[in-house]
């Protein structure tokens, strides 16, 4: 039987709060061996990480999503403390079930966050990541140039951390510039969407490495094709659906795909 790895999914959301049990056991018919499921926020990470502790297919990762950062900081304006910062999320991060760090990241669409208080959090979530020796779980929308200039900064000063480009959306220019930081790429169901907007996108699938190459679903959001406007929320087990866009883009199997990801996402994020 083919294997996924769902390497994003937000099962913390209060979507899955009354039927969580029946989704994971779709996703286990499915072939959806693994999760990992990020926080957005101190209270969205701790959920996270109870959600791996209580079942043995979900890992955790821990951060505050960069449209969360204003409401986070209203809560607890003592986080505005980079040490204060890094104390907390350590805390968070040193359990044995956190794979990672994210979903961080930066956010020019919604503009949730001044961009200079995104781009101080994206670095420390940085460090953060680089003392626990985990990838980062990186969020880009509509700010890529800026992303990359926060990346390569910190990146020349400090040295190169692990990371995970989720639900890329960028276009051909922008993966190779993620290639050469040495970043995954994960694909979500954004990636089966035919509308002219997503052809950019679609364009760069081949050139990912085999080695590079992810799948997600970003659940509850992002529904692929052919459930895109006939389900109220993605799932894990959805997930299939996106690696067989991706089968197709690169002329190559679904048994290929769940291979070649598979192995990426367990090495990577080292799910054992």
């Amino acid at each position: 039987m083919k294997t996924f790895v769902d390497t994003h999914c937000h099962l913390d959301d209060e979507a899955f709060s009354d039927d969580l049990s029946e989704v994971l056991a779709a996703s286990s018919a499915a072939g959806v061996e693994k999760m990992v499921v990020p926080g957005t926020s101190l209270a969205s990470s701790e959920r996270c990480v109870a959600l791996s502790e209580a079942f043995a297919e979900i890992w955790s990762a821990v951060a505050i999503h960069p449209n969360c950062l204003t409401e986070e900081l209203e809560k607890f304006p003592e986080l505005s403390q980079k040490e204060t910062f890094l104390e907390r999320m350590s805390t968070l991060a040193a359990h044995p079930r956190v794979c990672a760090i994210g979903e961080t990241g930066l956010d020019l669409y919604w503009q949730e966050t001044p961009l200079e208080i995104q781009k101080r959090f994206l670095a420390w979530h940085l460090e953060l990541a680089r003392q626990k020796e985990v990838p980062v779980l990186l969020h880009c929308r509509e700010a890529e140039a800026e992303l990359l200039e926060v990346v390569r900064h910190d990146f020349q000063r400090h040295g190169p951390v692990r990371g995970i480009l989720h639900s890329f959306s960028g276009n051909r220019a922008f993966l190779e510039d993620c290639l050469e930081l040495g970043f995954l790429i994960s694909y979500s169901g954004s990636v089966t969407y035919t509308n002219r907007k997503f052809d950019a996108l679609r364009e760069t699938v081949p050139y990912v490495p085999d080695d590079r190459l992810l799948v997600e679903t970003d659940s509850p959001y992002l529904i692929p094709v052919p459930f895109r406007g006939k389900r109220e929320k993605n799932l894990p087990a959805l997930v299939v659906h996106t690696a067989e866009c991706l089968a197709a883009l690169r002329t190559t199997t679904l048994e290929e795909i769940a291979e070649q990801t598979t192995r990426n996402a367990c090495r990577f994020l080292r799910l054992e």
